[in-house]
C-alpha cells in the first residue's frame, strides 16, 4: 500500500467507525457557526435593493433596472440598444427562458464572436452582498457569453438573489457540478501602472442588468 491509499484507507476507516460521522458532523457545524459569527452586519431586508446598491457602485459600474416579469426583457434590451446606439442583431444565450420570448422588431439570432457588439444572457443567481452574478457552464449557459461581448446584458430572478457568498455555497450543493462556474462583479477593467482605468480588457467593458420578479 503507497502512501495514499494509506491515507484514504485511514480515512474510510474514520468514516465507518463508530460515533465518527457525528462527531465530524458537530465539528463541521461548530466550524459553521463560528464563521458567522464573523460576517459583517448587512440589512438583508430587500435584498433586491441591496444587490441593485453593490451592483450600481462606482467601483462596480454595472448599470441596472428592475421589470415586473421576465416577458418585460425585450423592451429593455430595446431600451438598451436604442441608448447605445447599438444594432438590433445580437446573441443571446441559448437559454429556453430567453429563446421563446417575443422579441418583436429585434432580431435576437446572431452568432456569438470575440468582436460582438452585445449579448443577452440569463444569471443562475446573485449575491446581494457583492452585487455579484453567478453563471454554471452548461450547453444552456456556453461560457464564453461572460467574456466575449461589448455589452452584456443579463437578465436576473430576484427570486434567486442570495444574501452571501457563503449562501451560495449552500444552494450549490443540491445542483449539478457544472465544468465551471464564473462569478460576474461588474464590467471588466484592468488599471494599468498610473492608475488609469481600461474598459473591457479582458470582458464585456459594460455591464447591465435586468432584475425581474
Amino acid at each position: 500500500m503507497n502512501a495514499r491509499e494509506a491515507i484514504f484507507a485511514a480515512i474510510n476507516k474514520a468514516r465507518t467507525e463508530s460515533g465518527a460521522s457525528a462527531a465530524i458532523a458537530a465539528e463541521a457545524q461548530a466550524c459553521s457557526e463560528a464563521m458567522k459569527r464573523t460576517l459583517p452586519a448587512l440589512d438583508l431586508s430587500d435584498l433586491a435593493a441591496l444587490f441593485t446598491a453593490r451592483a450600481g457602485a462606482e467601483k462596480v459600474g454595472a448599470t441596472l433596472e428592475r421589470v415586473a416579469a421576465l416577458g418585460e426583457l425585450p423592451a429593455a434590451v430595446a431600451r438598451y440598444v436604442a441608448a447605445n446606439n447599438l444594432a438590433p442583431d445580437f446573441a443571446v444565450q441559448p437559454d429556453p427562458r430567453l429563446q421563446h420570448l417575443d422579441w418583436g422588431a429585434l432580431r435576437p439570432g446572431a452568432p456569438l464572436r470575440p468582436d460582438s457588439a452585445l449579448a443577452v444572457g440569463i444569471a443562475l443567481c446573485g449575491v446581494a452582498e457583492t452585487g455579484s452574478l453567478v453563471f454554471h457552464s452548461g450547453s444552456e449557459a456556453p461560457t464564453l457569453y461572460e467574456f466575449l461581448p461589448l455589452h452584456h446584458l443579463v437578465a436576473l430572478d430576484a427570486q434567486s438573489l442570495l444574501p452571501r457568498l457563503e449562501d451560495y455555497a449552500v444552494f450549490a450543493r443540491d445542483l449539478a457540478v457544472p465544468r465551471n462556474v464564473n462569478l460576474v462583479t461588474g464590467a471588466s477593467g484592468t488599471t494599468d501602472i498610473e492608475g488609469v482605468l481600461a474598459r473591457g480588457a479582458h470582458g464585456p467593458g459594460r455591464l447591465h442588468i435586468v432584475i425581474f420578479n
